[in-house]
Order: structure tokens, then sequence, then C-alpha cells
């Protein structure tokens, strides 16, 4: 009982050495969203949006903008903390926001004191602002929603469908790592709504200005990931569209001689049912292999065009070179940068479709 007793004495005295600090709901002000824009002469604009306790039991959390110029994040969460009454505490952040124009310069220096940051939890999601990003987090007290709740169910809803995942760590991993760049969500404001414009690209830590559709999100997804879920409506020809509902996609990659002159081949399955389609009869096997065959073709020219676009622009969002040196013995890294444009990809597109809708 006594060596019971003295244990949980001294646990009590190691957390209180610690620095373990109780935090009253209604002594502090809790930030879910962040938005930084560049403010000209090497210094950037934060603004956050916090949650407002107020009197009553019944009452919601009242919703407060504050804003500060400085020439880094925590200069800037320092000056918004002294224009309130209660420190600000971003335990709860979920989603930060930054602006094309800062991103277009990098944002490594700007996410570091985010990964350093114990309080602040590994779920975070980034996102790129069409525009500014301040435009958005001022929309948030306008929705009805809790701050930073909006914009995270948008991100978490979408990465099911069109939208890879995005949060710290895959930022972090993709931004830091050889053999591959990350990516994030390209939002954008539309009245008083936000909503995914596409997929913005970087290079490394920096926006290359170049983002993939929202609709053509679906395609990405199919070249870097397994996944259920979505649709994509694809052109058959002039006037004459099919929509598909994707029940399953696989992808995988063949690389070649990748300290030589390396050869890509991407083999991607999908199996699909028919959500809508007109001109064809669907209770027909060979009308069905036609969409098949015209749906293949379809895909494939919309994926080699992406492909050539990454290979143009020297980004690598898919992680190709991570891949290849996964499986190459004494992976010669700048051999691979410096032929990664100019090398020949050999992709194949299999859709089965599975189901065809309540007529089968």
């Amino acid at each position: 009982m006594k060596t019971k007793l003295l244990l949980i004495t001294l646990g009590c005295v190691l957390m209180t050495a610690c620095g373990v600090e109780k935090q009253i709901l209604e002594d502090i002000l809790i930030a879910e969203v962040v938005g930084y824009d560049d403010a000209g002469d090497h210094k950037i604009k934060g603004t956050v949006v916090v949650n407002v306790p107020q009197l009553g039991e019944e009452t919601n959390l009242g919703k407060e903008v504050y804003e500060a110029i400085s020439h880094d994040v925590k200069a800037t969460r320092q000056q918004e903390n002294s224009k309130t009454t209660f420190p600000i505490v971003g335990g709860r952040l979920s989603v930060i926001l930054y602006s094309e124009e800062l991103a277009g310069k990098g944002l490594n220096d700007y996410v570091d004191t985010y990964r350093r940051d114990p309080m602040v939890g590994r779920n975070l999601y980034l996102a790129v602002v069409h525009g500014r990003a301040d435009d958005v987090v001022k929309i948030e007290p306008k929705l009805s929603k809790t701050p930073g709740v909006q914009v995270k169910e948008l991100i978490e809803q979408n990465i099911r469908t069109n939208l890879p995942d995005v949060d710290l760590h895959h930022y972090l991993y993709a931004s830091h790592g050889k053999g591959i760049d990350p990516v994030m969500p390209l939002l954008e404001t539309a009245g008083e709504r936000v909503r995914v414009k596409g997929i913005a690209l970087f290079k490394k830590d920096r926006y290359i200005g170049k983002y993939i559709s929202y609709e053509d999100g679906f395609l990405f997804k199919v070249l870097s990931e397994n996944f259920k879920l979505g649709s994509y409506e694809i052109k058959l020809k002039d006037n004459d569209f099919i929509d598909i509902n994707n029940v399953q996609s696989h992808v995988h990659y063949d690389i070649l001689h990748a300290n030589q002159e390396p050869k890509v081949r991407i083999e991607v399955k999908i199996k699909a049912s028919i959500l809508e389609v007109q001109g064809y009869d669907l209770g027909k096997p060979l009308d069905v292999k036609n969409i098949e065959n015209k749906a293949e073709q379809a895909i494939e020219k919309k994926l080699n065009k992406m492909l050539t676009m990454f290979q143009e622009n020297n980004i690598d969002p898919i992680a190709m070179g991570d891949i290849a040196r996964s499986k190459t013995r004494n992976f010669n890294r700048k051999h691979w940068e410096e032929v990664y444009p100019h090398i020949p990809i050999d992709l194949a597109v299999d859709i089965e479709m599975i189901q065809t809708g309540i007529a089968e």
C-alpha cells in the first residue's frame, strides 16, 4: 500500500515538473482554421478564426477573426494573441490554408512551425487557395458550422473520390522525400461557399501554378492509388457521354532498367458500373463491350496527357521515382532525375463493366 502511494505521489510530481498545464475551455480561444497570404517585403499575413465561449449553458460558441502581419508564422501567432483577452490554442486546428502567391514561393518554412508544435495533431489538412487565403477564412464565421469544420469535411468527403490523402504527414513525406512531389487540394470561394477547384501541383515545396481539375482528380487517384468509389464522365464522341461508377480500381507499375535507359509500364484496371448512357442497349454483350473499348481509349488518352504534363514540368506527384528506387538495387537517383522527363511510359487501361444498373 505504501509502495502504491509513493508511486502515485512521484507520478504527480513528475507531471508537475514536466509542465502539464490545465486549460479551462472558458479561458482559451480555440482555433480550427488559419490562412496565410503573402504580405510583401518578405512578410506574411496570418488570419485565424477562433471559437469564443459565450455565457450560458445553451448558447453556441461565437466566432471571431484575428489578423496579423510579420516575417514568420510564430510571430504572427504572437501578434494575434496580443489582440485577445484569452490565449489562442491550436490543439483542434484542422485546416491550414495558403494563398497561391505564397505557395509559389515555397511552404516548408511555414509548415515547419506546425511540424514542431506538440499541441497540433498530425491529422491536419493543408490546402492552397485560388486567390487569397483570408477570403476563405473570413467566410467561415458566416457558416453555420464551427470554424474549420466546413473546409475539413469538404476535404475529407472528396478524399474518398477525387482527392488523394493530403494531411500534414503526407505533405512532409513528399516535400522532403526523393522521387516524389507533394500535392494539395486547390480551393476557391464561390459566393458564400468554399469548393474544391482541383489538385495543386508542387515541385518540392513550391506550387508550380498548375493544377488538375476537380473532375480529373478521379483520374489522378486512379494513377496513384488503389481505391473504391468515385464516378467519372467519359466522352465517347461528340454529344455522346457515359457516366461510370468506380467499384474498384487497381494500378501496377513495372519499371525496367532504371539505372540505364528506364522504361515504365503502367497497368490500370477498373471495375465499374454504368450510371448513365444513351444510345446503347445494355442488355446486349456487344454493346457493353463496345462501351468498354471506347471508355478505355478515352481514359488512356486523358491519363497519357496527364503523365506528359508531369514530365514536361519535371514533377513527380505519383511517386514514380520512389517506386523505381524501391524496385532497383543500387538505385542511381541522379541518373533517374536527369532522364525522368524523357522516360517512355507505356500505359494500358482495362475497364470491366460488372454492373449495368437496374436493367441487369
